[in-house]
């Protein structure tokens, strides 16, 4: 797979050198920002707690004879992860790159549309932005995976990164939105590779696909789409994953 840099990557799309490189800066401090939220959601005090919260676990599932699983639920990982996140932000210097550029942090956000309102309306699981006239922004829709074949039925379905191709309350009509997978597993086993593999066949089909390293994080699957259909700017799907274990119980 060819391998490139947020900077490049974005230089291609037509940005300036000034613009990539904020906009490559943006998405790492934003990234660190998370990934240091979900690592002490993961932590093994805070998921204990976190387990026990009501809403933060699925209805028990009978498998492998006597083992019960119960799978941590979509919207009570997303809404931890935002807490943290907000709390994190709070503690950052008055220099941060963050705080400069009057960085927001939302989780749960509504979008804004000329058809849906209230309980209609659809929600992006984090938006972050730079409310400095025409700053960069994220949109990150989160898909939990405890099987493959969610990676079709939820991930690459309409509900998941079709939120970005479509004029009914599309995600960000910019050009920059991610993915995230919270992959739900016992032996910690990525599904990269299975969406990787999904993305050869997902319908608008990429530009191009390019692997990218982002600092405090991890390598990043970046697929390029062209958004003409929806009367749209191209945009970049940054792919990223995180992985949650299940709650294994024995039914005795």
């Amino acid at each position: 797979m060819p391998k490139s840099n947020l900077k490049a990557l974005f230089c291609e799309q037509g940005f300036s050198s000034c613009k990539a490189e904020l906009w490559a800066e943006f998405v790492r401090q934003v990234l660190e920002i998370y990934w240091q939220a979900s690592d002490r959601l993961l932590t093994p005090n805070y998921w204990d707690s976190f387990k026990k919260k009501r809403g933060a676990l699925g209805a028990p599932k009978k498998r492998c004879g006597k083992k019960v699983i119960r799978n941590p639920i979509e919207d009570a990982i997303t809404s931890e992860i935002g807490s943290i996140a907000d709390d994190l932000y709070s503690q950052l210097a008055s220099d941060h790159f963050l705080r400069k550029h009057d960085v927001q942090f939302r989780f749960e956000f509504l979008i804004h549309s000329e058809t849906r309102a209230g309980r209609y309306s659809k929600k992006v699981d984090f938006k972050v932005w730079s409310a400095v006239h025409g700053g960069p922004e994220l949109a990150i829709e989160a898909k939990p995976l405890i099987s493959d074949v969610d990676i079709d039925g939820r991930y690459l379905a309409e509900e998941g990164i079709g939120c970005f191709f479509t004029n009914d309350s599309p995600y960000t009509k910019g050009p920059l939105g991610a993915m995230l997978a919270y992959t739900i597993c016992d032996d910690k086993t990525s599904r990269k590779k299975n969406i990787l593999d999904g993305l050869q066949k997902f319908q608008p089909a990429p530009d191009k696909i390019v692997r990218v390293t982002i600092n405090g994080t991890d390598q990043v699957d970046c697929s390029c789409h062209d958004r003409s259909s929806w009367g749209f700017i191209p945009i970049t799907i940054l792919h990223l994953e995180r992985l949650f274990p299940a709650e294994v119980q024995i039914d005795v």
